[in-house]
């Protein structure tokens, strides 16, 4: 695997999204990370353990690396979560907990998004759950059955999975109670799954008794317990 240089973080030199970032002199580096900042201080009353599920590069799990006490950090194990663990070594994020896997509602093996295959290239999204895809070789795990403790926030970026991610972590959510950021994108993401995605907001509203916070950029809700 080849990599490259994104203002200081390691990215796979296949990844052409970065590419065109850099041509165009944009930095996403701290994207949001005020906007976080904000809801740790006045939502998250247990600062102990942070879910960052959908790591990716790592740039927000560095982030709450220095605001937990411990990061659990959650994706697919391609070329993307190589240059995660590497970024993590880089920047000294002793205090992440780095998980290889996927997390959903059973545990089970999947197929992820092969760009590589189907645009002749790789792209941001390649690490995500293809349920169409032929080759299911990467694990999927639950919340609940991990049993990590004291969870003040749960970020999850799964483009389109965050159902599933919630429903198994039903007993860890309902013993914790943590802040929830999840993505919540304009486009029918969730739709390839099976479920609208307005049936996310139902699930945190009347099944958990969250309150939604609306939205933190284009494609984020906050819930906080009530």
């Amino acid at each position: 695997m080849n990599t490259y240089d994104y203002h200081g973080w390691t990215v796979s030199d296949e990844d052409v999204l970065y590419h065109k970032l850099i041509e165009k002199n944009i930095n996403i580096i701290d994207a949001d990370k005020d906007r976080v900042k904000e809801i740790i201080d006045h939502h998250v009353t247990n600062q102990t353990v942070a879910l960052d599920i959908g790591c990716h590069y790592g740039f927000m799990t560095e982030f709450l690396s220095k605001h937990f006490v411990a990061v659990h950090a959650f994706d697919f194990d391609n070329d993307i979560h190589t240059c995660f663990k590497q970024n993590m070594q880089k920047f000294n994020c002793t205090n992440v907990i780095t998980h290889s896997y996927g997390l959903g509602d059973i545990n089970k093996m999947v197929a992820i998004n092969d760009w590589s295959t189907r645009h002749n290239r790789r792209g941001p999204l390649g690490n995500h759950v293809d349920p169409q895809g032929e080759n299911a070789n990467q694990q999927i795990k639950t919340v609940d059955e991990l049993a990590i403790k004291n969870i003040g926030l749960m970020m999850i970026d799964t483009e389109g999975f965050e159902l599933m991610v919630l429903k198994g972590a039903d007993k860890t959510i309902r013993t914790y109670w943590p802040v929830i950021v999840l993505e919540y994108h304009h486009k029918n993401l969730t739709e390839k799954f099976g479920y609208k995605k307005e049936e996310i907001i139902k699930h945190l509203e009347q099944q958990l008794g969250y309150v939604n916070h609306g939205h933190i950029n284009k494609v984020d809700l906050l819930f906080v317990k009530e």
